[in-house]
């Protein structure tokens, strides 16, 4: 299986400048666990639940740019990407999203996080 198989085709994105605060509100809202973060409209980075965890409330403000606190650069794969080479990716770089790259326009067309990944293995086993 392939990971343009299994990945979220809807992708929230914040704009690098845009305050934790609000970035955090579009989470809460959504409920997702995480923003892709562009800068001057290509992707940058991803602001995770973990990174207000780690990063803002610890020694933070939620008033900065959230691309103070972001996680980059990217991890990035293809649609074509096998489910278990992005599984072994994820787990060597100690990661729990891939973004997803068209690979000739190298836009953003999705996201493969572990969540994705447990829902592939309970539904189609681990081969």
């Amino acid at each position: 299986m392939k990971i343009g198989d299994a990945m979220v085709k809807d992708v929230v994105s914040v704009d690098y400048k845009t305050p934790v605060m609000e970035a955090c509100k579009i989470m809460g809202k959504k409920r997702i666990g995480c923003v892709l973060v562009t800068k001057e409209g290509k992707p940058y980075g991803m602001f995770t639940e973990r990174d207000l965890l780690s990063k803002v409330l610890l020694e933070g403000d939620l008033n900065e740019e959230v691309g103070k606190y972001c996680s980059a650069p990217l991890i990035v794969v293809t649609p074509d990407y096998d489910i278990a080479e992005s599984a072994r990716i994820m787990a060597d770089m100690k990661i729990k999203r891939l973004v997803v790259v068209d690979e000739e326009t190298e836009e953003v067309v999705g996201i493969f996080t572990a969540a994705d990944l447990a829902r592939v293995i309970a539904e189609h086993g681990v081969e």
